[in-house]
């Protein structure tokens, strides 16, 4: 047996002039739970049709548990695969869904109806097996296609954006259920998705793509925390961003001008005074202080500004205040903060260590 499940090996693919996977490398393990996560157009979806012989790559090759299927078709590879539309036969009833992969490859009928059965248990759907998919909830289609899926027990499963069509509460649960499933299984589950909440929740890593490239691959907290490049620190999360010239450096900390407010950052690598950076900090690394309070001991930033609105989200609310440069900032806290109002004075206060700075290219 092979040490990874996925080898991708320097793979390319090009439609005209676009590059759509480029010299892509990547490795996912048994029992991994991998998503490929990008705003539209970074080269999700083509990479996983490569993966699944959907499409072939002009370059590179496509391993599975050791075996070379870059040029072997879809039903060759050991791959099941999951769609956005669930793309379930309305004339067939669910138990004929599920087991249509098994009767394409020939499989003896009892041995059909006995992973039928484990099928139907595992996704929570015994007693469904005669209705038909427009007899069934969004989460029921989207289960049954998942079962239709696993039912041959593929190497891997590939999921293209299954949960984009559900609504916001029947996809939260989904994202629980489906993480369940490849817990349980130990197959290795490669998730397409641009909604990165689907990513963080359940995911075990994350290849942030863009433009055909993958930005950053690591565990889903390294992404989240500790961004590798400008795209991600801008894409995974909710940041704000600081863009100035820095004044000087001292050891691994450095002084930026932004906008006329002199603000402390981490030293990005190999930068100097007078390179341009952009300063990523995530909206809920900020916190407000009433202009009296004393603020951090430590070294840190707080800059006086104006609150100008209170957007409430439940258990946390964004707090927006207009800084003395006439600048912005989005402060993520909990709604528990003391009561203030527009137009009241407020500080914004943070540790320089608490977001990521990068050298601006050209800058």
């Amino acid at each position: 047996m092979a040490d990874f499940v996925l080898e991708l090996e320097g793979v390319t693919k090009r439609f005209g002039s676009v590059t759509a996977a480029d010299n892509l490398s990547l490795k996912v393990a048994q029992g991994e739970f991998f998503a490929l996560l990008g705003p539209s157009g970074s080269g999700k979806t083509t990479l996983l049709r490569i993966i699944a012989g959907l499409e072939l790559p002009d370059s590179g090759r496509v391993l599975i548990n050791g075996q070379d299927v870059t040029t072997l078709p879809p039903y060759a590879r050991r791959v099941g695969m999951v769609f956005q539309n669930f793309l379930l036969f309305p004339h067939k009833t669910v138990g004929e869904n599920v087991v249509f992969p098994l009767r394409m490859q020939g499989v003896p009928k009892d041995r059909q109806r006995e992973r039928l059965d484990w099928a139907l248990k595992l996704l929570r759907l015994e007693g469904l097996a005669e209705r038909y998919p427009n007899q069934l909830s969004g989460g029921q289609q989207q289960r049954v296609a998942l079962a239709r899926g696993l039912i041959s027990e593929p190497a891997l499963l590939l999921l293209d954006e299954p949960l984009a069509n559900l609504d916001r509460e029947l996809r939260k649960e989904m994202e629980v259920e489906v993480r369940r499933y490849q817990v349980e299984l130990t197959t290795p589950f490669i998730y397409v998705t641009h909604n990165q909440e689907e990513a963080l929740t359940m995911s075990d890593r994350i290849a942030v793509m863009s433009h055909g490239r993958f930005e950053q691959v690591a565990p889903k907290l390294e992404v989240y925390t500790h961004p590798q490049s400008p795209f991600v620190a801008a894409f995974v999360g909710h940041s704000n961003r600081m863009r100035g010239r820095l004044i000087r450096v001292d050891g691994e900390m450095a002084w930026l001008d932004w906008n006329g407010v002199e603000i402390i950052v981490p030293r990005p690598a190999s930068a100097s005074a007078g390179s341009a950076v952009d300063y990523f900090v995530k909206c809920e690394n900020l916190s407000l202080a009433g202009p009296d309070d004393p603020g951090p001991a430590l070294p840190g930033n707080r800059l006086p500004g104006t609150l100008q609105d209170v957007i409430f989200k439940g258990p946390t609310a964004d707090y927006l205040a207009k800084l003395q440069n006439g600048a912005e900032l989005t402060i993520t806290d909990a709604v528990s903060l003391p009561r203030i109002g527009r137009g009241d004075p407020v500080h914004v206060v943070w540790s320089p260590a608490a977001g990521q700075c990068f050298p601006v290219t050209g800058g």
